[in-house]
């Protein structure tokens, strides 16, 4: 088996991250079972509480040295809960995605101690209905995550 690239065991380690069970944080939602976290983007979530994560690209950058490479990943980050009414779908997505970003940034390394050096977070919260996905609160989560390697891969 190949290893894998620094983008993708970036990936990866952020899908294991998010899919938790959060019922002892802000939500109180649970997205470990199986199938409520997708690497790639789906047009609307089959079942709620859901989550995808999209690798949206990496940028590169010369090191200190001649062998030594930085660069930014950027990820996207949509977790999908659902509510009676706006006010509840809307404070159900902004907990939920506070557990998410908790959940990511406990280790700023990912688990990937010596690949990755930090990870920041931005959030906001869109309704469901303004994307096609009516019933369902929306937290949006861009995630930048820097590194460094001898390859720039």
């Amino acid at each position: 088996m190949p290893s894998d690239p620094v983008f993708l065991r970036t990936y990866k380690a952020l899908a294991t991250k998010i899919a938790a069970d959060y019922a002892a944080g802000y939500s109180g939602l649970d997205l470990s079972v199986a199938g409520s976290v997708v690497r790639g983007i789906i047009p609307e979530a089959p079942i709620l509480p859901f989550a995808s994560i999209f690798f949206v690209e990496t940028a590169e950058n010369a090191g200190p040295v001649l062998t030594r490479y930085s660069g930014t990943m950027t990820f996207e980050i949509y977790a999908f809960a659902g509510g009676d009414t706006i006010t509840e779908r809307a404070d159900a997505a902004i907990r939920l995605g506070a557990d998410v970003m908790n959940a990511i940034t406990a280790d700023r390394s990912l688990g990937l101690a010596g690949a990755i050096d930090d990870v920041l977070c931005n959030f906001t919260h869109l309704e469901g209905d303004r994307i096609g996905v009516p019933y369902a609160g929306v937290a949006f989560i861009q995630c930048q995550v820097t590194f460094q390697s001898d390859r720039g891969v």
